[in-house]
């Protein structure tokens, strides 16, 4: 299964809990944010494949996230759950760059439909089949690591398929142990931050091993990059 990270933004701290919960049973990585702001914060890190947005929260409500998400040039899905029913409500929300819409109260096998149907179409930070970056392929059904000018490939364990996959889609930019750290273990997690260095050099002998010319980079006082080569 394609590892996605989920946020679900929701002020109503059982249905937001329950949601993580169920998303984290049917495979997905999930983390959760109280009101708009927070969410806000959390879906500009970049971290998420897709969003579970609330309409009526505090501080900052659902459409505005939303406005200023897709005002900010962050393509990232949104699905809006609310209370609100009428076509109008429907209509904002489609018209602010939603990708889908649910009304409370709705059931899970539902929302999980509507996660699937968003994903298959497509959408920007959708993960795909095969992610490529110089002449690095990463098939993200098998977690298959391998290099376009050798035979060799090797199966990456689920915290490196992580790592691998997020430096992949972020080739050529440099991230931090932080960044790395709550992409991979989540915000809540009390793992270290150089718990990052130790899957570093991990996937460092992985590369070695399949030959690519594809090279991790630490940046001195900053964090890792992945500097692709080219594929020929």
């Amino acid at each position: 299964m394609v590892l996605m990270k989920l946020l679900v933004v929701e002020d109503e701290k059982g249905l937001r809990e329950a949601l993580i919960r169920a998303l984290t049973d049917e495979g997905y990585l999930a983390d959760g944010a109280a009101d708009g702001e927070e969410g806000y914060e959390l879906i500009r890190t970049g971290l998420y494949d897709l969003v579970i947005l609330d309409i009526m929260m505090p501080v900052m409500d659902g459409l505005e996230v939303l406005r200023r998400i897709r005002k900010d040039g962050i393509s990232t899905p949104v699905i809006l759950l609310t209370a609100r029913s009428s076509v109008e409500d429907k209509v904002t929300g489609i018209d602010k760059g939603a990708d889908d819409y649910m009304t409370k109260p709705f059931a899970m096998k539902e929302l999980l439909a509507r996660i699937r149907m968003v994903s298959r179409r497509g959408g920007e930070g959708m993960p795909d089949a095969g992610l490529k970056a110089g002449d690095l392929v990463l098939d993200t059904q098998s977690y298959q690591l391998s290099c376009t000018a050798g035979k060799r490939s090797v199966r990456l364990p689920v915290k490196e398929y992580q790592m691998m996959e997020y430096l992949m889609r972020n080739a050529g930019a440099v991230l931090t142990r932080e960044q790395i750290t709550e992409r991979v273990w989540g915000f809540d997690t009390e793992a270290e931050y150089n718990n990052v260095d130790v899957y570093i050099s991990f996937l460092r002998k992985k590369l070695a091993y399949i030959k690519t010319k594809t090279v991790i980079r630490a940046v001195r006082g900053a964090g890792y990059m992945l500097e692709a080569a080219d594929d020929d």
